[in-house]
């Protein structure tokens, strides 16, 4: 039974309860039974109106009652529906979340690899560019080298074969030389077979005795008319100064060696006879 019947259930207890008080009093009292009965029957059949339309009243409200709780609870199934369904759906979605974050630590487990793997290969080309960078520079110094030994190889072979031009020359002017000098040898031995002597070709010098000692001078060169090599002509045959002064003539002294610097010779003192040889003596291979 609902609320509103077992109110209604109620009143009816109290009202007839209060009916039954109502007339016993009046019974116990001697009213006049029918003017209060008319009046009390007044009454209850205003109470009665009363309920019946109060009645009607919550009949209404209950029905209303019941309609909203029926909307209501239509409502709360749909609600406990959706709210199902947003359940199921915010698992899905959980599930999907739990996915998707997986697969994103996936993700940037594969991306920090990668970045790794980036660096390690940046790394790697940056020591090969420079490993290719240096290659090429020695490859350049190499190819450098290369042209400029060429370059000196050419030079060098030119060299060369100007040196075998002028060995070749100069071993033409040597045979030449020899055969000549050959030829001077045998006219050199005709001539001293006939009287001629080393010492009479000696070249045209003059010079002062500058240092005596011994029998070492050294001769100061003072003229040399016919600009001869003297260290050359020393080294080709014997010859020697004659030594004198204003009494005449005092020996000879014959060279040695011959020194540029000073324009000045070694001798060695060979021949004595006019007296001992003192600086300032004059000297010349070939006398008056």
């Amino acid at each position: 039974m609902s609320p509103i019947g077992r109110v209604f259930i109620v009143l009816n207890l109290l009202l007839a309860g209060g009916f039954v008080v109502v007339s016993g009093t009046h019974l116990q009292k001697q009213h006049n039974w029918k003017s209060k009965f008319e009046a009390e029957k007044k009454a209850h059949d205003d109470d009665v109106t009363k309920l019946t339309a109060e009645s009607k009243r919550l009949e209404s409200e209950r029905n209303t009652f019941e309609n909203a709780k029926t909307a209501n609870e239509t409502q709360l199934g749909e609600s406990k529906r959706a709210n199902s369904l947003l359940e199921d759906e915010n698992k899905r979605l959980s599930q999907q979340l739990a996915t998707m974050e997986g697969d994103v630590k996936k993700l940037l487990a594969a991306a920090e690899a990668a970045n790794t793997e980036m660096k390690s290969a940046f790394s790697q080309s940056k020591a090969a560019y420079d490993m290719a960078i240096a290659d090429q520079k020695v490859k350049d110094d190499a190819v450098r080298a290369k042209d400029a030994a060429e370059a000196e190889n050419r030079g060098l072979k030119n060299e060369i074969a100007g040196l075998k031009s002028t060995v070749d020359t100069r071993d033409g002017s040597i045979k030449s030389l020899e055969t000549e000098k050959s030829q001077l040898s045998l006219l050199v031995k005709v001539a001293e077979a006939n009287g001629f002597l080393r010492s009479m070709a000696a070249p045209n010098l003059s010079g002062l005795v500058t240092t005596a000692a011994g029998n070492l001078v050294t001769i100061q060169i003072t003229d040399n008319p016919g600009n001869v090599d003297i260290k050359a002509e020393i080294e080709r045959a014997k010859w020697g100064f004659a030594i004198y002064d204003a009494s005449g003539y005092k020996g000879e002294a014959y060279p040695e060696r011959y020194e540029a610097s000073a324009n000045a010779i070694l001798c060695k003192v060979g021949l004595l006879k006019g007296g001992a040889i003192r600086e300032g003596d004059k000297a010349a291979t070939k006398t008056p």
